[in-house]
């Protein structure tokens, strides 16, 4: 299906960035600027610089609902429009209102300085030709615009409220604020679909439906922390093509060359493809619950709700005790294919005592980064060193017992997705969005090999004897690399989406994966077999595990369940909890506790029983963990911080 015609189309964007009486929002005049940008690029778009009006906090409302009006009147293909800034709801009566706030808005008297949103809703449906129309609200509160009320509303209502042939995008829930943080150069939602724009989606084709731009940009703020975005409504229009794909047929750069064994994938895909159609002609996405930073903002930053208040840091508490509970756990059959892998074997290890008992949780000492938020870490195994990744593409390595930076690692020239040591402790392999991975010497702090991905990379791991390390990113492939020389080594290609998380066996003959397809994958690295489970998960997975014995596997994503299990055919154990989509998985290193990080907070689990020990409640928005040798402490990162917790049993 072809693009929209540019020539028939026009985009109206208004970012309000400054208010008398609100705080004011400096990123959102920079995401109005980009994405205008962006339209007009032919390799994107390619609106004419006539067709794309460009209104900030100057403007009235009358600037406003003229702009829309005139652009409506003259498109008979597809009409864009975007707003960015406050969001405010009206008070009293039954049905709340949403109100676009401009420059004079007063919270307290939301009618007064904005635009109710159905005045611009009337405005596009008063019989103009356009064929399709694009809506994209992020402002706190935007949920409103689709109909819903203090709860998200039933698939009917949300039909009853769509436009015939518009599609509504919000950043924000009904009754939830939208963020801008003036650390990053965009708003949230914005900058998110900025980032698909600019970089585009590997693993697609030529042009980019609102579907697939949607849910790359839903990843892209998961994978960060950030409120995750939610869908309202199905349909087929959300397969409609509406911008170029600019990453179809890119080639990474320095080419990547598969050597090796190469896993036959004929038979896995022979499965059906599970396929998520969120298109509808009114899609509204929200975002759930926000995330407040759990460490106070570096001085001279400030992290604001669009919604007429800053959003103030929670107070982390320093040590935590919290009763145990032991809910059943739930079991279910896992669906085999392939040649079986190994079986769990008797536990050689004698039990000294319980897991479930006495265990107690409390702040050690924070490693702080120097600027942005932190996304990633990794405990060296031989315990000396703590390495924490930012979004910024720095990497800090901490004196795990004093908590003394002892170097930046610089290299990388955008965020810190994933960190690994090898089994020596010698080398740090990270992940990164300018999709390379870095080899780094941990001694000198040089960076010894670059690997070159076709897409952003999201997770690596060392094999267990060090010699051969495992990614997985944007795209459909996961990828076996030799540590030594750099070179690649094998590429399993049969993923159908995004490979989220990536993990190698305790005997290093296997790699477990996980996708945003919701499977999970597992790779005999010899290429000889391979398992899959097409269904495992409801949603996305983004965390993977190996236990150290048993070869237990576990996975956790944005369904918030983990779900563990041994072999195709042992079943699988369930672990609820989580009230927001898990980002991390470790076991310790007996095996006993299953720990798993959240939106939401750090939980642990007893890894047999699948019951729950303690929630760190001051862990909240928890990206990574990671376990100290001797397994008595617990590494997470939160906010601008690595956080280590002591775990007592």
């Amino acid at each position: 299906m072809a693009l929209p015609d540019p020539g028939a189309s026009r985009a109206v964007l208004v970012g309000v960035d400054k208010y008398r009486h609100l705080p004011s929002l400096r990123p959102v005049g920079r995401g109005r600027d980009r994405l205008a940008e962006l339209l007009r690029d032919p390799t994107v778009w390619g609106l004419d610089q006539r067709h794309v009006t460009v209104l900030g906090a100057q403007a009235s409302r009358d600037d406003i609902l003229t702009a829309v009006k005139r652009a409506a009147r003259e498109t008979t293909d597809t009409f864009l429009l975007y707003f960015a800034g406050h969001g405010l709801r009206s008070r009293g009566g039954s049905a709340q209102q949403l109100h676009l706030a401009l420059t004079g808005a007063d919270d307290e008297h939301p009618q007064i300085g904005s635009i109710a949103y159905h005045d611009i809703r009337d405005i596009l449906t008063a019989g103009h030709q356009a064929r399709r129309r694009i809506v994209l609200l992020d402002c706190c509160y935007s949920g409103l615009a689709g109909g819903m009320g203090q709860q998200a509303a039933p698939r009917e209502e949300l039909q009853q409220a769509a436009i015939e042939g518009s599609y509504l995008l919000t950043s924000a829930s009904s009754t939830q604020r939208a963020f801008a943080h003036d650390g990053r150069p965009y708003p949230e939602f914005t900058g998110a679909l900025i980032g698909v724009l600019e970089q585009g989606i590997p693993s697609a084709g030529p042009e980019l439906t609102l579907d697939q731009t949607w849910r790359a940009a839903r990843a892209t703020l998961l994978r960060r922390g950030d409120p995750e975005p939610q869908q309202f409504g199905q349909n087929a229009a959300g397969q409609l093509p509406w911008v170029r794909n600019r990453a179809h047929d890119a080639p990474a750069a320095g080419g990547f060359r598969a050597r090796g064994p190469q896993v036959s994938t004929a038979r896995r895909r022979k499965a059906a493809r599970v396929l998520r159609v969120l298109g509808v002609p009114l899609v509204t996405l929200a975002l759930a619950t926000p995330v407040i930073p759990e460490n106070p903002p570096a001085q001279g930053t400030d992290d604001r709700a669009s919604g007429g208040r800053s959003a103030a840091p929670r107070v982390r508490p320093s040590s935590v005790v919290v009763p145990s509970t032991s809910p059943t756990p739930s079991a279910s059959p896992t669906p085999s294919s392939g040649k079986t892998p190994k079986q769990p074997g008797p536990d050689p290890t004698p039990r000294t005592h319980s897991a479930d008992k006495g265990v107690r949780v409390s702040l050690a000492r924070s490693y702080v980064g120097q600027s942005g938020f932190l996304s990633a870490v990794a405990y060296a195994p031989d315990g000396r060193l703590i390495a924490g990744g930012s979004e910024d593409g720095s990497i800090y390595l901490w004196n795990a017992d004093t908590a003394k930076r002892v170097r930046i690692l610089s290299g990388h020239s955008d965020r810190i997705t994933s960190l690994a040591f090898d089994p020596g402790s010698s080398t740090l392999a990270s992940a990164s969005g300018d999709r390379t991975v870095r080899l780094w010497d941990v001694s000198s702090g040089t960076s010894r090999h670059t690997l070159s991905h076709p897409g952003e990379v999201y997770s690596v791991a060392f094999s267990p004897d060090g010699g051969t390390l495992v990614s997985g990113g944007q795209g459909d492939a996961v990828r076996l690399w030799s540590v030594s020389d750099g070179s690649a080594l094998e590429t399993f290609d049969d993923q159908k989406e995004d490979v989220l998380a990536v993990a190698f066996s305790p005997d290093g003959e296997s790699v477990l994966s996980g996708s945003y397809d919701r499977s999970a994958a597992e790779y005999d690295v010899g290429g000889s077999w391979t398992w899959r489970d097409e269904k495992l998960s409801s949603d996305a997975i983004t965390a993977v595990a190996y236990g150290p014995k048993d070869y237990v596997r576990a996975a956790g994503g944005y369904d918030k369940v983990i779900r563990t299990w041994t072999g195709p055919d042992s079943g699988t154990k369930t672990f609820k909890g989580h009230t927001e989509s898990i980002t991390a998985l470790a076991f310790s290193p007996d095996g006993k506790i299953l720990a798993s990080a959240g939106l939401d907070a750090i939980r642990l689990w007893d890894a047999q029983k699948a019951t729950p020990l303690r929630t760190i409640p001051g862990a909240g928005s928890t990206m990574d963990i990671a376990f100290s040798p001797d397994g008595t402490h617990l590494a997470g990162v939160s906010g601008r911080a690595v956080q280590l917790w002591s775990i007592t049993r």
